[in-house]
């Protein structure tokens, strides 16, 4: 704001008209150089406050419309106890907030009705698109269908669901080949083997390892399956319950778990047990304590999965449906079998 200020000053009449117009002339020709000193000096200034007010005062205006253009998408996963999905999160994360927009993630704790009461919960804080690796691949249908009333895409990411047709896309690793390719280092490396399965049913995922392990098996009668267990992929379920098979079937000599947290505490029991020497260890994942443990011969081999490709592929394809654009129902991610003969092609400290 510009502001101009007057002073008033009483003129005497002068007596002598000569003086008076001498003094009339020097007094307009300090007031002349008075006003093109105050130009000098207020142009550049209105210069600055115009630019000031444009990068300063008008600042709220210019953040809420960078606010108003970005979008918010929502994520649940089983239980961010797994640190595969922190990892997913973070990496996805990353991608969206590169692109300026926001994701909100929530943990599921291993209980579908809270996992689906999270999804109604994101919804209403504005998500646009719910990322979800499920709990209960049958019981998630009651939060996805609010999600389809609502108009909200739903992409389902590192496990499917029983309704595949409910959600936009699913984007999975190849779980069914990560078994196979368990049974065959097996297979390469033992005539016969009694048998240990860490399952947890509830998850697809986990399931499709599971049977791509045993009926790649099936047709070699010398490998056994001699007992399973429900380990909910976790660390604290998995040794308890393999401290309890241990007991019931001395024989056994291989363990398969679905993933690598239940291969810990497979190996936890295992080793309290004083069998480290005869036991083969399998699992899936390819976490960097997996790899570390299969570099210094403790463990015989986890199949990698890529959490950095499928972050990427989820968070292209929900650009694509808030695009308007056709996507895949189902984006399947390859895995790789890490062993003592490849692991240091692989990163240790991190995950692929």
């Amino acid at each position: 704001m510009s502001y101009f200020f007057f002073a008033g000053r009483k003129i005497v009449q002068p007596a002598y008209p000569r003086i008076l117009e001498y003094s009339c002339t020097m007094r307009q020709n300090e007031l002349n150089k008075k006003i093109s000193m105050i130009s000098v000096i207020l142009i550049p200034l209105i210069v600055i406050f115009a630019a000031v007010d444009s990068l300063f005062l008008h600042r709220e205006d210019v953040s809420r419309a960078q606010v108003e253009h970005r979008h918010v998408f929502g994520a649940t996963y089983m239980t961010m106890n797994n640190p595969y999905y922190k990892v997913v999160d973070t990496q996805l994360r990353a991608i969206l907030e590169q692109n300026g927009d926001v994701l909100l993630t929530r943990d599921g704790t291993m209980n579908q009705e809270r996992q689906n009461e999270e999804i109604r919960e994101l919804i209403k804080s504005g998500a646009e698109a719910i990322f979800i690796a499920c709990v209960d691949w049958d019981e998630v249908e009651d939060g996805i269908r609010y999600a389809r009333s609502a108009g909200v895409p739903v992409i389902a990411i590192d496990t499917e669901v029983r309704n595949s047709k409910l959600v936009n896309c699913s984007v999975v690793s190849d779980n069914y080949q990560a078994g196979v390719l368990c049974a065959e280092h097996l297979l390469e490396n033992r005539t016969h083997a009694d048998i240990i399965l860490l399952e947890h049913i509830t998850a697809i995922s986990g399931r499709q390892r599971i049977r791509g392990f045993t009926e790649t098996l099936e047709r070699h009668p010398g490998f056994t399956i001699v007992a399973t267990g429900e380990s909910d992929g976790q660390i604290e379920n998995a040794m308890p319950v393999m401290e309890k098979l241990l007991k019931e079937h001395p024989e056994a000599d291989v363990v398969m778990a679905l993933n690598d947290p239940s291969a810990f505490g497979a190996m936890a029991a295992i080793e309290g047990a004083g069998l480290s020497g005869k036991f083969l260890v399998y699992s899936v994942d390819g976490s960097p304590e997996a790899k570390a443990l299969v570099a210094e011969n403790m463990m015989t081999a986890t199949c990698a999965q890529f959490p950095s490709i499928m972050a990427a592929e989820a968070a292209r394809t929900v650009y694509e449906i808030l695009s308007g654009l056709e996507v895949d129902k189902e984006i399947i991610i390859p895995v790789e079998l890490i062993t003592e003969r490849n692991v240091n092609r692989f990163d240790i400290s991190g995950w692929q």
